[in-house]
């Protein structure tokens, strides 16, 4: 029975025989010894190479003995044995390994690899690099991925015990100082080397190399400057070209989305319309055509300085701004004083007397203008809590402004009689003003047996200007009387309340009773006396137009008919001018 301590070599834990530790004792002291200066690199290397021969022969059993510690002394080699400076010394028996593929850290262009390989190989590694630059060259596609699989996957040869199992050589005591030694003289030599020759090349090159260097960054910006100039170029010209085809009459106008009529009338009628003089409307679209168009021209001006090298002179900047702020004065001028016509809102009301129909049935329809055309597709609406104008199908004839800006919902009756009342709105800078527009809106209905025909469209002179003039007319069921929406009353109906909670749409071509929740499907109600009563889909009365029936959709977005071949959009300026002043 031998007493064993615990030795940690090379990070390895070991449990060594009291003999066997004080024998490696003295062996590590005897190489410490040999190598003075140099020792603690190398003792490194030693340690581990130690290591990893206690580890291949502790196989069966755990402890070091001392005949494993005369083995590491036999394959690495005694101090005595070369303790003669640059003995050459002969390879212990055992000491010789294999050759290992490891990057070689001292002969590298880039990662290693080639110059590892070629030590694995025994071949120059400039050879191995020539290779991979013609395959390279050659369009061999898989050389460059192939290379940094292996730079990922291949160790480094970081310790001189590395160094030597890369080249096949013996992993002694004796060729670790050798190759530690041979390191730190080759890493003085280059860097004297490095130092004499390279020193001068160097500076040059570096002063080359910048002087390239700020030539490459000046080019650089320069491109950039090109790039960007005809950039702002392109696009300023782009959007001058389109405000002055925009302002001559083209179907993109200066202050609204709209074209010609057939008759001719222009953007200026139109927006005589929507301010309240001729010269006013004149100056306001200077105004805004020089407003847009200033910094457009501006952008042009900053696309040709950076794409020519040029400067534009100072004064061209400040005049460009003067007359920018001088555009803007006009225009807002015009914007206030319009403004003002929407500070009052005031309501009209109207009752038209209605016959009580035969078989207690209304039938509605919707009563069109001479020169309606009921096939029109979708316009823009502008809608708020104030005012709701359709800026498609208005025109104007003999002084009068017509416009789709009519619509009608249902309501119980306070009595047993059918009603209609009709509430017109208007705007102005009174309420007084806006009350005398809102009583000279004209609209139209009629009456022929049980058919009632209402006109979406009304009318108003064109002295009264567009101030949110709009009609809205209520029809009043009595309890147990009904309505049967004919195909033309889809111009006219928007938002019918009903118990079942049905589209406009799918309401037309159905007759609907008051009931004390709301009007509720003809159909579904109980008869008393068990039979359906008859509902005509038509009367006798022919109706002045029919419209195909179509979806209605949410407040804002009601579409509402054309009314005249000529047609014209409102500026969608004026819509809005209500929001810029309350004064």
């Amino acid at each position: 029975m031998k007493k064993t301590v615990t030795a940690n070599i090379a990070g390895t834990v070991f449990h060594i025989e009291e003999d066997a530790y004080d024998r490696l004792q003295r062996y590590l002291a005897g190489i410490r010894a040999n190598f003075g200066g140099n020792a603690a690199e190398i003792m490194g290397d030693i340690e581990s190479r130690i290591a990893e021969l206690f580890n291949a022969r502790l196989i069966n059993r755990s402890v070091v003995t001392l005949e494993d510690v005369e083995h590491v002394e036999s394959v690495m080699g005694r101090p005595e044995d070369f303790a003669g400076e640059g003995a050459p010394g002969v390879p212990p028996p055992g000491a010789t390994g294999s050759k290992r593929f490891l990057r070689d850290p001292d002969d590298k262009w880039l990662g290693g690899v080639l110059g590892g390989l070629g030590a694995y190989l025994g071949m120059d590694p400039l050879w191995l690099r020539i290779a991979v630059i013609v395959l390279v060259m050659a369009s061999v596609g898989s050389v460059i991925p192939l290379y940094l699989l292996l730079w990922i996957l291949v160790p480094r040869a970081d310790s001189a015990a590395d160094r030597l199992r890369m080249r096949g050589e013996p992993v002694t005591v004796e060729n670790i100082k050798r190759t530690v030694e041979e390191g730190a003289s080759r890493f003085a030599k280059e860097a004297g080397d490095l130092g004499k020759d390279w020193g001068p090349r160097a500076r040059d090159w570096g002063q080359a190399a910048g002087a390239q260097m700020r030539n490459a960054g000046s080019g650089a910006r320069h491109a950039l400057r090109r790039i960007v100039g005809l950039a702002l170029v392109v696009i300023g010209f782009g959007m001058f070209l389109s405000l002055v085809t925009g302002w001559v009459g083209s179907s993109m106008s200066l202050w609204h989305f709209a074209t010609w009529n057939n008759d001719g009338m222009g953007l200026l009628e139109l927006g005589q319309l929507a301010f309240n003089s001729r010269t006013q409307a004149v100056w306001a679209g200077i105004g805004l055509f020089v407003l847009l168009a200033v910094p457009v021209i501006g952008l042009l001006l900053s696309g040709f300085n950076l794409l020519l090298n040029t400067r534009a002179p100072g004064w061209l900047g400040w005049s460009l701004a003067v007359i920018w702020i001088a555009a803007l004065i006009p225009l807002a001028m015009a914007c206030v004083d319009v403004g003002r016509d929407f500070r009052r809102g005031s309501t009209a009301r109207t009752d038209v007397p209605i016959a009580t129909p035969a078989g207690n049935i209304l039938y509605l329809d919707a009563l069109a203008n001479a020169n309606t055309n009921s096939d029109r597709g979708p316009g823009l609406r502008i809608h708020d809590d104030d005012i709701d104008v359709d800026l498609d199908g208005i025109y104007v004839e003999n002084g009068i402004v017509y416009g789709p800006w009519a619509d009608l919902d249902t309501e119980p009756s306070p009595d047993s009689l059918y009603h209609l009342e009709i509430t017109r709105k208007a705007r102005g800078r009174s309420t007084k003003e806006a009350l005398l527009r809102a009583e000279r809106i004209t609209f139209e209905t009629r009456q022929e047996g049980d058919v009632l025909f209402v006109s979406p469209v009304v009318s108003f002179s064109t002295e009264d200007k567009l101030r949110g003039q709009d009609a809205h007319f209520t029809l009043r069921l009595p309890m147990g009387g009904s309505v049967f929406f004919r195909p033309g009353s889809a111009d006219i109906i928007y938002d019918i309340d009903n118990v079942t909670n049905m589209r406009d749409d799918r309401m037309i071509g159905r007759a609907w009773t008051m009931t004390p929740e709301g009007l509720r499907e003809k159909s579904t109600l109980q008869v008393p006396d068990g039979k359906d009563h008859e509902v005509k889909p038509d009367s006798t009365a022919k109706p002045v137009t029919t419209a195909s029936s179509r979806d209605r959709s949410p407040r804002q977005e009601r579409y509402a008919p054309v009314v005249g071949t000529r047609t014209a959009h409102l500026p969608s300026l004026v819509a809005l001018l209500q929001r810029i002043v309350t004064i």
